[in-house]
């Protein structure tokens, strides 16, 4: 009698696992938002009511991708976002969107209440995230001078938060005798201000404007994405509602987000 032998199906079998396979694989259906759209899409705030968004994101609130590399913020006691540049602490007052700049004071001028000068360091952006804006005031503030130079300039002197007969010399950047001044005090400060008037504590606390340097952002928000960052391949993304883009959203279905008007 003849017989039939029944081989196995070896590449049957192995197509039937590749199907279950796939099968298992999740996939964004249909017509669904793409993650990191959404999860952009939402500004947050510090607790002053100022929406935060890209370059910046606030940490432990928001994604690091939605912001861009070291421009994270922190938030205050008094619910101010605030940023460390040149390992000191500013409070942020406002940030402009539009021009890409933001206010910026040193926090150790914060408190309203006071008139005293604390001691502060030298603020560096060379090479950072950040340029001084144009048309601002650079202050010097000296420390521990001798007592010739309160002779010279009495009414320069302002009081110093650390001490009941310590002073603060305060001058103008433009002023001739910097240098000399500079060689009768223990130390001095660089200390820019936006405007110079209305008394040097008030000055100081009010601060001083910075202009950021990241990848600019209103192409893909004109396109109706949320701008972000590619920290894998260290790269701007424009987040579209299907997928991440190089830098807009392109194609039908891309215009539908409703763009706020930014200061």
């Amino acid at each position: 009698m003849r017989q039939i032998y029944f081989m196995p199906c070896f590449f049957s079998r192995c197509h039937h696992i590749i199907i279950i396979f796939f099968s298992l694989v999740p996939k964004k259906s249909l017509g669904a938002v793409d993650p990191y759209f959404q999860t952009c899409s939402v500004p947050k705030d510090s607790g002053d009511g100022q929406a935060i968004r890209f370059p910046f994101y606030i940490q432990d609130k928001q994604n690091s991708f939605c912001g861009y590399p070291r421009f994270n913020l922190s938030c205050n006691n008094n619910g101010h976002p605030t940023i460390l540049i040149s390992n000191n602490n500013y409070t942020i007052h406002e940030i402009f969107y539009q021009n890409e700049t933001l206010s910026v004071s040193n926090s150790a001028f914060s408190n309203p209440n006071s008139n005293c000068i604390p001691s502060i360091k030298n603020i560096s952006l060379r090479g950072g995230r950040f340029d001084p804006a144009p048309i601002q005031t650079n202050l010097f503030l000296f420390y521990n001078c001798n007592s010739s130079v309160h002779e010279s300039w009495p009414t320069e002197f302002y009081p110093s938060c650390y001490g009941e007969n310590d002073t603060v010399l305060a001058l103008s950047g433009q002023d001739p005798l910097i240098k000399n001044v500079s060689m009768e005090c223990k130390s001095s400060v660089l200390a820019p201000v936006e405007a110079y008037g209305g008394g040097i504590a008030e000055s100081l606390r009010n601060g001083f404007v910075l202009k950021w340097k990241a990848s600019t952002c209103s192409i893909c928000e004109d396109s109706g994405g949320y701008c972000g960052f590619d920290h894998i391949k260290y790269h701007f993304k424009c987040f579209c509602p299907d997928r991440p883009r190089a830098w807009k959203c392109t194609g039908a279905g891309h215009g539908g987000r409703k763009i706020k008007e930014r200061k």
